[in-house]
């Protein structure tokens, strides 16, 4: 009998086999016989497929059929036909991530899309602006028109006496906001990947200053004192945090110890536990261990802090409304993108050889979170006529001050300790 780490171990090696250059067939009897399957190389398979569908979808063997007259229509056929080849190429060659569940193939996939999410947002950085926002619909009609910004400090009394229908209507409306869930099942999220409770506090508290900071700039950002402090943060983000800390609690306490689909009990448990974890890391950040894994982390919260702002800003500059789908599904895909991106970050942190190449998913996620920034500053030229006020100004001057002297003091006193230890 083998102990439960080494067929773990066995189990992961197997997995980045996949991907490798090692023989499959030497170790595929080691896998369940319900999945086996899906582990075996179908490359070729896939491509005979893959080439019997282009050929009936492009209309090689009757041209004819597939003519629309409508160059738009035909321009829109071959992007997506462009997009479904390299997801299909992502899907069996992309390089692996550090997640096995439920199917290495699934986050290859994901991999494959971040890559169509970051050209697509190239390409319309090479855009005007005019042209970006109708752009836009193509990829859904009801885009391209101006929409006005809601505000949501306008009125911030919390009892309204001379409201017929409803004397509190300025909290009923805040509380059944659609962002109420997203702030919730947001949090719930990072929560689950970040696994560090402090951390999600500071997260917390500053995407609330984020938008006291950036409230001149976008009217969405103009919020009350009772809806920023007591319904964001004491109620959706906590409520958030602790559900996602209770999720975290649940599996850290768990015994992994791996059990083939053909031998759970019952069929809800043979599907439901390939979505489950198949081993749980404790992420450990640290964020004092040092100045530069201070920095770090640190990088790491002003990431987050900007995919966030960047919501926002794309939404306003590119005219695109708070309940348009384009929203939730580019939500989507950053939650997909952070899961891998969390574990490559946190294991490029603790890695301590001295020559260490960042994950593939983590340079995606960067270089996407740049580019949607570079977009909010192009397209909003000239959209935000009101200064910062000067007390924001001041603010911020005096944390980067008093931030960068910390570091110093912090690196000075580490040095002068290790020179006394060498004495």
């Amino acid at each position: 009998m083998e102990s439960n780490g080494h067929r773990k171990t066995r189990r992961r090696n197997l997995i980045a086999q996949e991907s490798s250059s090692f023989n499959l067939s030497e170790v595929i009897d080691e896998l369940d016989p319900w999945t086996a399957w899906a582990y075996r190389p179908h490359t070729i398979k896939l491509l005979f497929i893959g080439t019997c569908f282009l050929i009936w979808a492009s209309g090689v063997l009757d041209p004819d059929s597939t003519s629309t007259g409508d160059l738009v229509i035909s321009v829109k056929r071959g992007v997506f036909a462009m997009i479904a080849v390299f997801l299909a190429y992502s899907l069996l060659q992309a390089p692996a991530t550090v997640l096995i569940r439920p199917h290495p193939a699934i986050w290859r996939l994901v991999h494959g899309l971040a890559v169509v999410y970051l050209i697509s947002l190239t390409f319309l950085l090479f855009q005007k602006r005019d042209d970006a926002r109708q752009f836009m619909r193509f990829l859904h009609p009801n885009l391209g028109v101006e929409l006005p910004e809601r505000s949501y400090g306008s009125d911030c009394r919390i009892y309204v006496p001379e409201d017929p229908s409803s004397r509190f209507r300025n909290v009923y409306e805040t509380l059944f906001d659609e962002f109420v869930l997203a702030h919730i099942f947001g949090w719930w999220g990072k929560a689950i990947m970040i696994r560090n409770q402090p951390l999600l506090w500071i997260l917390s508290f500053g995407f609330e200053l984020m938008e006291l900071t950036f409230r001149h700039m976008l009217p969405n950002f103009n919020e009350c004192w009772w809806d920023s402090i007591i319904l964001d943060i004491l109620v959706c983000n906590w409520f958030g945090i602790w559900a996602g800390m209770r999720t975290v609690q649940y599996f850290d306490g768990r015994t992994y110890e791996w059990v083939g689909i053909s031998q759970r009990p019952n069929i809800i448990s043979k599907v439901l536990g390939q979505f489950t974890p198949a081993q749980w890391d404790k992420d450990e950040w640290h964020p004092l261990l040092g100045p530069w894994r201070f920095l770090q982390v640190l990088f790491l919260c002003i990431v987050f802090l900007t995919v966030e702002l960047n919501t926002f800003f794309l939404k306003f500059c590119l005219w695109i409304p708070a309940r348009n789908p384009l929203i939730v599904y580019r939500l989507i895909l950053w939650w997909l993108i952070a899961i891998p991106t969390i574990r490559e970050y946190n294991s490029f942190l603790q890695d301590r050889t001295p020559l260490k190449k960042l994950g593939a998913f983590c340079w995606l996620s960067i270089s996407t979170c740049i580019v949607e920034l570079l977009i909010c500053i192009k397209f909003g030229n000239g959209l935000y006529p009101n200064p910062m006020a000067r007390w924001l100004v001041t603010f911020w001057i005096s944390v980067g001050v008093a931030l960068l002297v910390f570091l110093i003091l912090w690196s000075w006193q580490l040095r002068k300790a290790l020179e006394q230890k060498k004495l």
